[in-house]
């Protein structure tokens, strides 16, 4: 088998980003009586909602980035369809009209 990963959390990590804002499993089932060990606990707890929480934030970032790079992507393929799609009319035209007004030019092109 293969050996797990080791993180710094003491809960295990779910790569499953979209889970639930109320995030039961983290409630320890059984408090310690110390309150000192109590307080330990929650402080790790609120560690790993912090740290899942910041991973949450840290996938919708990406994806946010992800799409505005392929809007940008899809903008620019855009501009260069009618970029060459007004250059080919202007070309077109041009020729028209040069076979209109210029005798020569038309027997020329045929």
């Amino acid at each position: 088998m293969a050996k797990e990963k080791e993180t710094g959390s003491i809960t295990k990590t779910d790569t499953n980003w979209l889970r639930s804002w109320d995030e039961t499993e983290n409630l320890p089932t059984v408090l310690p009586k110390s309150k000192t060990a109590r307080l330990a606990l929650q402080a790790k707890l609120a560690n790993v909602d912090a740290e899942n929480s910041i991973s949450r934030a840290y996938q919708l970032e990406l994806t946010r980035a992800k799409a505005i790079g392929e809007a940008m992507f899809k903008s620019g393929k855009a501009l260069r369809y009618s970029i060459v799609s007004s250059a080919r009319q202007i070309l077109l035209r041009t020729e028209f009209a040069r076979r209109q007004f210029e005798p020569w030019y038309r027997n020329r092109s045929q």
